[in-house]
């Protein structure tokens, strides 16, 4: 591999104004080093809700699910390493 990381979390949290589904997430690919810069990324932390992080651009994603998110990110990051000629069995 090239020393990529994905990190994906899921937390079950009260629900509250911040979380109304009762969950946080953080979903991050994280390129090789050395520069180790969020390739892509979506996470719903208090005060922006659910939105995407591509390079340092965000934007607000509107999402049935975070089941559904996870699939659509699992896509991106499979997307992208096939693009950087790494093939991932299992990854949408």
């Amino acid at each position: 591999m090239d020393g990529s990381v994905t990190d994906i979390r899921i937390w079950q949290v009260p629900k509250s104004v911040a979380f109304p589904e009762g969950i946080k997430y953080a979903f991050y690919f994280i390129g090789p080093p050395p520069e180790r810069e969020v390739v892509v990324g979506y996470d719903n932390h208090h005060a922006k809700g659910h939105h995407r992080h591509a390079g340092n651009v965000e934007s607000v994603v509107t999402t049935p699910s975070v089941s559904a998110l996870l699939r659509r990110f699992r896509g991106e990051v499979s997307a992208e390493l096939k693009a950087n000629g790494i093939e991932v069995k299992g990854t949408t």
